[in-house]
């Protein structure tokens, strides 16, 4: 039976630490390995995540400076023993049948098996899909226009996919390197499945946006940055074929820049 190894990347997360591996450990789906990746945290993470391993013989702790969470994810899946490859962030949860959801559809054909992300903090949005089975160019394409959630979470993604290129990405991208990273496994699958089913519950908490950079110029010069390291990842081959998305996904980007500077605005006017 091919075997699902579960990668947690932690930096500082104690706060939610506990609920993120009680929902791993409580999965119905017992072929798992569970890889806790501690990445130099400061707080008791790595205690936490030193206990829980104390009481599940299927969890591995890795504990590593810290390199940021394109390398722990990279450090994870080559400490994996699994077949096919699961990415959890520290400060979510998945429902308890999320991977047995998942696992059911694996098939020989298959390298990827995406299920529908919830948002949950201030307000609850479902990231629903009908069932649908997408080639290459068609996922790259659903990537680019939105249509599918473009970080690594809610799905399975068979581990042959990876390879150093994967992780190959500069350590300034701080923001929107899944993107990258989905970009480039999209163009290596053959075949991908879309599920309605809820698997993940992606859980926004609010000191994440008081990290957020609110300097307009600085957002800028890393926007440009960003997406010409999104086109350097993209195939020559298939940037003829799928050019339509690709000028919807800079739209789209500049819509949000420009959201994101009336924003700015705003925020100045009512610190007066």
């Amino acid at each position: 039976m091919p075997k699902i190894s579960i990668v947690v990347p932690i930096f500082n997360s104690e706060k939610y630490l506990d609920n993120c591996i009680q929902s791993l450990v409580a999965q119905t789906e017992p072929e798992l390995e569970i890889i806790l990746i501690n990445d130099g945290s400061t707080d008791s993470s790595g205690s936490i995540s030193d206990d829980w391993a104390k009481k599940d013989s299927r969890i591995k702790i890795i504990h590593k400076k810290n390199e940021g969470v394109t390398i722990a994810r990279k450090t994870g899946v080559e400490h994996s023993v699994g077949d096919w490859i699961c990415f959890v962030d520290s400060d979510d949860e998945i429902p308890k049948q999320s991977i047995y959801t998942l696992y059911k559809h694996i098939r020989d054909d298959v390298d990827m098996i995406i299920g529908t992300l919830e948002y949950n903090g201030y307000f609850k949005v479902s990231r629903k899909y009908n069932y649908e089975e997408q080639n290459a160019l068609q996922y790259l394409k659903s990537i680019l226009k939105n249509k599918v959630h473009s970080g690594p979470f809610a799905r399975l993604i068979r581990k042959s996919l990876f390879d150093d290129y994967t992780f190959d990405i500069p350590p300034k991208i701080t923001r929107g390197e899944d993107v990258i990273m989905n970009i480039r496994l999209a163009q290596k699958t053959r075949l991908v499945i879309l599920l309605p089913d809820t698997v993940y519950n992606y859980i926004w908490h609010p000191e994440s946006a008081s990290s957020i950079d609110y300097s307009f110029k600085s957002s800028i010069n890393y926007e440009i940055f960003w997406h010409r390291m999104i086109m350097q990842s993209i195939n020559r081959d298939y940037k003829k074929k799928i050019k339509w998305a690709i000028i919807y996904f800079y739209c789209r980007q500049l819509y949000w820049l420009l959201l994101k500077k009336n924003f700015m605005l705003l925020k100045k006017k009512l610190e007066k």
